[in-house]
């Protein structure tokens, strides 16, 4: 599906969208304008497709336009640098006890600690860390103020080459050897809880003392039994708009955590809205089974989610329209073939003396075209016709073959000794599927009759074109 609007991303409205010919390679004519479709956002995709405001035209898509340094995650946009939830890269939540810096997790070391090879390290004591990450200490010395010394001054321990306080490190936190677990932090000799912005490390567990009824406006201060908290402050009640969840005061029409009843939490990616949990859609953008969509121009769900186009339409203005594809341009022939009395390389089962014999053809394989059938081929190529032992006004007649299907027949006049010129012939025909991957196209040019024996030569020189269009 991800090809199929890629292709019809791709497409030139058949409505009036058609290249006239007259445009620059890349653009097309839109109501008499040349326009780029793939990055126009007044014709984006297609022509009269225009994005929204704080959109902009992405390879024939209209996008949500982020501020530089910000990111578009499901239609919101993020700062992929610094944000915990979103470390970067969308989604990408760091665990607890470390933040984002510089789009990489790393610990959420207290003060006074540096984050080394994702650990918290007090530089000013680590024997392995000392005064920078990485620098040891030799065999004897221990690490005191950054610095690598024979003995630790004051109240610090040695602990294997380690001046450490006791009370505060977290590799020997009340002992040495002792070390707190990831996202802990050494606090008086003990290993507690590191906690995220907003909330207060009470007693080993992190507190919101804006709403915690036991832990209100600060770590211990209970509200009363008939008391909730509020603002942290201790209330008889909650004020409108707000809910009673057991003591705390919540919004129940837009707290993810308790989204239209108490203790209902919305999943990672939703937001509560009107008291449901909804997936987080940007402007302009509808949720359909949980992917943001632009109905308006989105041809899996075209005016509706669910409304799919067919293949051969895009999605203009919420309805499905017919197009007309891109041509697809590809090489032929891609190397020399060539047909001559003798000694030269023949063409297919040619040779021995002729120029041709019937079935002898030059063939190309054309793959990637994005293209489900094509009922247009036109052909370029140069040729050097030097068959001066063909009569002259003999007919050379080629069947052209499209996957074994004949679409036309090209013919030559022989003995002319034109040297190299060049050639072009169109063909129209009813359609043609791809084969392989579906948009495969062998061309092939073949002789019709067994002519012209004699001396001379007659070369396709490679870099010809042939243009494929549905």
């Amino acid at each position: 599906m991800r090809n199929h609007r890629w292709l019809i991303a791709a497409a030139v409205l058949a409505v009036g969208c058609a290249g006239s010919g007259t445009c620059p390679e890349g653009t097309f004519d839109c109501a008499g304008l040349c326009m780029d479709l793939a990055s126009d956002p007044a014709s984006c995709g297609a022509c009269g497709v225009t994005c929204s405001e704080g959109e902009v035209c992405a390879d024939g898509f209209c996008v949500l336009s982020c501020q530089e340094g910000l990111t578009d995650c499901s239609g919101v946009c993020r700062d992929l640098a610094n944000e915990d939830a979103n470390c970067g890269a969308c989604g990408a939540a760091c665990s607890a006890g470390f933040v984002c810096d510089d789009g990489s997790c790393v610990p959420d070391c207290p003060e006074g600690y540096t984050g080394c090879s994702g650990t918290c390290k007090n530089l000013s004591n680590d024997p392995s860390n000392c005064g920078a990450c990485g620098i040891v200490c030799a065999a004897g010395e221990v690490c005191s103020a950054g610095a690598c010394t024979f003995s630790c001054p004051g109240d610090y321990v040695d602990c294997t080459g380690s001046c450490a306080d006791l009370d505060s490190d977290p590799d020997n936190c009340g002992a040495c050897g002792t070390e707190c677990a990831p996202g802990e932090v050494c606090a008086a000799g003990a290993c507690v809880t590191s906690c995220f912005e907003g909330l207060t490390l009470c007693s080993g567990a992190c507190r919101d003392l804006m709403r915690d009824p036991d832990n209100c406006g600060s770590c211990g201060s209970s509200c009363g039994t008939d008391e909730v908290c509020y603002d942290g402050s201790c209330t008889t009640s909650c004020p409108g708009g707000f809910t009673d969840c057991s003591g705390s005061c919540r919004d129940l029409d837009s707290d993810r955590f308790n989204c239209g009843a108490c203790e209902t939490a919305c999943a990672d990616g939703e937001i509560c809205d009107g008291g449901a949990c909804v997936v987080t859609c940007g402007t302009g953008l509808v949720d359909c089974s949980g992917v943001c969509s632009d109905t308006s121009s989105d041809p899996e769900n075209c005016g509706s989610c669910g409304a799919a186009c067919a293949l051969a339409e895009a999605c203009v203005s919420g309805s499905c329209r017919g197009v007309t594809l891109h041509a697809y341009t590809g090489t032929f022939p891609s190397t020399t073939s060539t047909v001559c009395s003798g000694g030269c390389s023949p063409l297919g089962t040619g040779g021995g003396g002729r120029y041709f014999r019937t079935g002898d053809y030059v063939q190309e394989t054309l793959t990637g075209t994005l293209l489900a059938s094509i009922t247009n081929l036109d052909v370029t190529f140069d040729m050097d016709d030097l068959t001066s032992g063909c009569a002259v006004g003999q007919i050379l007649t080629w069947d052209v073959k499209v996957n074994g299907t004949t679409v036309g027949t090209y013919q030559y006049t022989g003995g002319s000794s034109l040297g190299r010129h060049t050639i072009t012939r169109s063909f129209s025909f009813s359609a043609v599927a791809g084969t392989g991957a579906g948009d495969e196209y062998t061309l092939r040019y073949e002789a019709t009759a067994t002519v012209c024996r004699g001396g001379g030569s007659w070369n396709w020189f490679p870099g010809g074109t042939a243009i494929l269009t549905g």
